[in-house]
């Protein structure tokens, strides 16, 4: 029932429609046979995700998920021995006008304050103060906190310090504070190890209507499932979090399609790759360098990044020894820099592994972290949310 009040029936009225109005101009099939081909194209798009409720809008990336409902329903045409290629190529455009006309009037609404839905944040941390002054300026995402709840043992007025909006209270009285603000969503973003306090609150919201958004680091150890992929906000992984899991039949067909996705999205950025690749070869004298970052878990990763720096030689004084070092940004580097290309290769390895391990791509190495339990370091356990 929470998914009709999201954008996800929307979007499968949008797609039956785009489906339904290519079969019409291109093909001259029974309506019985177009039905059946508009079903399966939609049910191919919920699997890919493309309808789930979602912060942030991409029709980029819907683009992969897009291409393979187009393809189900044609090759069920196709099989009936009434279309061809025309039909795809009209109904891949109708599902990409369809969901772009959608996602315009959703950032619409949402920056005019009719969909924008008050939020509360738990947590006063770095990350928390961080993504509440992105939703605040980002109102296209859909969420606007009206303030903060405390947690940990420091005292009120240190968590107040520097606030971009009002501290509503301690977590305990989390409850109250949803009451008297009249929200429905809250945000978990804690600073460090969560207390029996913070526990037992997000224990608690999980059993009501609410919806619950979380950042995955330092997490408490609930019964907590995610059942969609992470979103970034401004660099920042954050999740939608239910109480009971998907159906595992439904898991299953799902990754079936997660797959396909992937691997139609890698033949389409292997050319570009490859093109890529041997321009940065002649630019730097190298191709791949390895860049640390903090996944969606908080663990420590390494992802490949495109190298954007030409190499150079620099001799040590009073030796004969040289050392590598990097070098100014060349044509090709500021392109790549300003076009985020220099991620490609990131990409196209995540896409690999979600390939290999079907859906179940296992984590990094967890970070550790000397500073004392109340620091703000991002770290969380590997089985706390899971699809």
């Amino acid at each position: 029932m929470r998914w009709l009040g999201t954008i996800g029936p929307v979007l499968t009225l949008a797609d039956a429609t785009a489906v339904v109005t290519a079969g019409l101009v291109a093909t001259d099939d029974s309506p019985a046979t177009l039905a059946v081909a508009t079903g399966l194209a939609v049910l191919i798009a919920r699997a890919a995700d493309l309808h789930r409720p979602r912060l942030v809008l991409s029709i980029v990336e819907d683009l992969p998920g897009l291409f393979m409902a187009a393809a189900a329903a044609t090759a069920l045409l196709v099989g009936f021995g009434s279309t061809g290629l025309a039909f795809c190529v009209l109904a891949l455009a109708c599902l990409v006008l369809a969901h772009t006309l959608v996602y315009g009037g959703t950032h619409v609404l949402r920056r005019g304050g009719r969909l924008g839905r008050p939020a509360v944040i738990v947590g006063t941390g770095t990350t928390a103060r961080r993504l509440a002054e992105t939703l605040l300026a980002r109102r296209e995402l859909g969420l606007r906190p009206v303030g903060f709840v405390g947690t940990g043992s420091a005292s009120a007025l240190d968590q107040a310090r520097g606030l971009p909006l009002a501290l509503l209270g301690p977590v305990s009285g989390l409850p109250r504070s949803m009451t008297e603000t009249h929200v429905d969503v809250v945000v978990v973003a804690l600073a460090g190890p969560a207390g029996d306090e913070e526990t037992a609150a997000v224990e608690g919201l999980l059993a009501t209507p609410a919806d619950v958004y979380a950042v995955p680091a330092w997490f408490p150890p609930v019964q907590a499932r995610a059942r969609h992929p992470r979103e970034l906000v401004d660099g920042i992984p954050v999740v939608h979090l239910h109480r009971r899991g998907t159906w595992p039949p439904v898991i299953a067909f799902k990754r079936v399609v997660e797959i396909l996705v992937a691997l139609v999205t890698l033949l389409v950025l292997l050319p570009v790759f490859a093109v890529l690749a041997l321009l940065v070869k002649v630019e730097t004298g190298g191709v791949l360098v390895r860049q640390p970052r903090i996944d969606e878990r908080g663990r420590l990763v390494s992802g490949p990044r495109f190298r954007t720096r030409r190499a150079r030689s620099v001799a040590r004084p009073g030796t004969t020894f040289s050392v590598t070092v990097s070098g100014r940004i060349g044509p090709v580097g500021q392109l790549l820099r300003h076009t985020r290309l220099d991620a490609l290769p990131h990409l196209v390895w995540a896409l690999v592994r979600r390939v290999r391990y079907a859906g179940g791509v296992p984590g990094g190495t967890p970070v550790s972290s000397a500073r004392p339990a109340s620091a703000d370091q991002p770290q969380v356990d590997a089985g706390q949310l899971t699809r």
